[in-house]
């Protein structure tokens, strides 16, 4: 399991509030405290579309689907869960773009409650201190893991490094599938929707920008 800094994740989470790009949840609601509760609800939901509970092959459905929503779907709703940021003081100087491509990340739409599947792309220009990369990749899947919109998500990821890097030069690019276009509506399967936001040199530099969009569009 990873190592968790909930101080940390009460510190972006008022950063969040501040920017106005926090999203429509209470956080604690979604805990192992509530777990007999979301079972409950579950169960209620499958009986009202007209699940038999009592059938052997969906009787404990109620419990794993609880189970699943705290720790795995949904983990991003509670801030406790916010990953511990690695980082280095910059001894060695480096100032170039550090650049991660294709994260790939599971979310869900909060329209419809079905998958969105993507990838991210990230970029940073490092001042005093250096991530370990594998941080990027957290931060990205933290909040993913909650009900989303992908315009809100990419500009969660996009303050929150800002936040931990003590940056303003950040970029972030997702490319990411909706099953809500694929399996109703108007059931497009291919389609792919892209969100991009640029802060400090990658605001102004065209160049840097071109980097990110041709990351995303290989």
């Amino acid at each position: 399991m990873y190592s968790k800094d909930p101080e940390l994740g009460l510190i972006i989470h008022k950063h969040l509030m501040d920017k106005q790009v926090e999203s429509p949840a209470f956080f604690n609601k979604l805990n192992s405290n509530n777990f007999a509760l979301i079972e409950q609800k579950v169960a209620e939901l499958l009986e009202v579309i007209g699940m038999d509970l009592s059938d052997a092959s969906v009787a404990d459905t109620p419990k794993r689907t609880a189970k699943f929503f705290i720790n795995d779907l949904f983990y991003g709703l509670d801030y406790n869960n916010f990953p511990k940021m690695t980082t280095n003081p910059n001894n060695y100087a480096y100032h170039r773009g550090v650049f991660s491509e294709a994260i790939s990340f599971n979310s869900t739409c909060e329209h419809h409650m079905v998958a969105i599947s993507g990838h991210a792309y990230l970029a940073y220009i490092p001042k005093d201190k250096i991530i370990g990369l594998s941080k990027l990749n957290r931060v990205v899947d933290f909040f993913a893991k909650r009900p989303q919109v992908q315009e809100r998500v990419t500009r969660q990821i996009f303050y929150a490094l800002q936040k931990i890097l003590s940056t303003e030069d950040i970029a972030i690019g997702i490319k990411a599938k909706h099953h809500c276009i694929a399996i109703r509506g108007v059931r497009h399967d291919d389609t792919k929707n892209m969100t991009v936001e640029f802060g400090g040199q990658f605001a102004s530099n065209q160049q840097l920008q071109t980097v990110i969009y041709n990351m995303m569009n290989p």
